[in-house]
């Protein structure tokens, strides 16, 4: 099964592929392993919400029915199995506030190539076996994988960690026995293997995919990144981002926009360098990144695409006009101005201004799917590739963030079979 399906609106991807691609590992000279993505982190079956039809039950009151998912939405978890219920929300009677006038007016600026593209998305990915043909065909996979408890304490992990007295990287690689890693926080670590490897860290085993490396600090503890001297063709980040939901539901530590001055973007980029950021529905961040971030960094804005989450069946995840939640996310592309078209460079690939790019999202909060493969046109060959704010590692990648190798922990992957050579 591909990983990712193009037509003209996009992309539809398939993440559990997409992980699997880096999954087989050598641990010793004569045993080979193959892990798997666990089925039940992309398992949902059902939208998170569903509006009545007629949107107002007898009584002039808005019926909203929270689904029955074995995951959660990006900023709101769904109501468990056994907790099927209906709730009724008065219909609001004061006016919008600006924010969400703005956000309304954006939504009805791209609902209809949004609608056009999921249509389009459904036959594409029913051809290619990526949706199932109704919710009967889907059969459950068990409960979804919770929040790693020790996984939730890495950030924690970062803060206390001392500074490391050896600024050289730690090279970690295959046919090595898997030592016990401890000075992992505030330093590079680099795999040196070209297939994946599984590496004993903090007490857990994690597996590592090839040629990756990672830096797990806070964001005052960048310095590892810079002094290597390296430059990227591509920044993808995924920031924090203030909002209600996370601070009630306490998933991680929020940065406030003005916290993001602070990333070395310019000292990272390569000419030319393409950056992407994604960003939460509210308009505030969205014209921040567009109006002062990106400029701060001297990078221009070209494009705003979006990501459109869907069930397995290939429903949105809410209805699309819903005024609770939206099915879909944004992301703003930018070029890095500083020298665009060096001496002798070719000239890159302009992006279009408008992409969806559709898929399943991940029962657990905040795991954005992988664009390696949907950016590689736009891309010089062979592009030196850099991840802010990770929380899971790809192949040849360097990526940073301080829960960085949460999603690399072997809680996550199934171990398929053992060979013996």
């Amino acid at each position: 099964m591909a990983a990712v399906v193009e037509n003209i609106w996009g992309w539809l991807l398939n993440q559990k592929v997409a992980i699997e691609k880096y999954s087989k590992t050598v641990s010793d000279a004569d045993k080979t392993r193959s892990y798997s993505c666990k089925e039940e982190l992309f398992n949902i079956t059902q939208p998170h919400i569903t509006v009545d039809h007629r949107g107002m039950d007898g009584d002039g009151l808005e019926v909203v029915t929270m689904g029955t998912n074995s995951g959660h939405g990006e900023e709101e978890e769904a109501e468990p199995m056994h907790r099927k219920s209906r709730k009724r929300k008065r219909k609001r009677t004061t006016d919008l506030n600006s924010g969400e006038t703005a956000a309304m007016e954006y939504h009805n600026q791209i609902r209809t190539k949004l609608i056009q593209a999921h249509t389009a998305f459904l036959s594409l990915g029913r051809a290619n076996g990526l949706f199932e043909d109704s919710s009967d065909d889907v059969v459950p996979v068990g409960k979804p994988v919770p929040d790693w408890g020790p996984g939730n304490c890495l950030a924690e992990l970062c803060d206390l960690a001392r500074l490391t007295e050896d600024e050289k990287p730690l090279v970690l690689s295959q046919g090595i026995p898997s030592e016990e890693s401890r000075d992992i926080f505030n330093r590079l670590v680099v795999v040196d293997s070209d297939q994946s490897i599984v590496q004993c860290m903090l007490g857990s085993q994690y597996l590592l995919p090839p040629r990756s490396s990672f830096l797990m600090s806070d964001i005052t503890r960048m310095e590892p990144l810079i002094q290597g001297g390296m430059k990227y063709h591509l920044i993808v980040m995924d920031p924090p981002w203030e909002n209600k939901s996370v601070k009630r539901g306490k998933k991680y530590e929020s940065l406030s926009a003005w916290q993001l001055f602070q990333l070395p973007v310019p000292s990272l980029a390569a000419p030319g360098c393409l950056v992407v950021t994604w960003v939460t529905n509210r308009q505030q961040h969205m014209r921040f990144v567009r109006e002062r971030l990106y400029p701060h960094w001297s990078v221009e804005p070209v494009a705003e695409w979006h990501w459109l989450k869907v069930t397995r069946i290939g429903e949105p995840v809410f209805p699309m006009d819903s005024p609770h939640k939206k099915p879909y996310e944004t992301i703003i592309l930018g070029r890095f101005k500083d020298q665009l078209e060096g001496p002798g460079s070719p000239p890159l690939c302009d992006v279009p201004k408008h992409k969806v790019i559709c898929s399943v999202p991940c029962v657990i909060h905040s795991r954005k799917p992988q664009l390696d493969e949907v950016l590689q046109k736009y891309l010089p060959p062979s592009p030196i590739c850099l991840e802010l704010f990770a929380r899971s590692l790809q192949p040849s990648w360097t990526s940073w963030g301080n829960e960085v190798i949460k999603f690399q922990h072997l809680d996550f992957f199934n171990e398929d079979q053992v060979e013996k050579s």
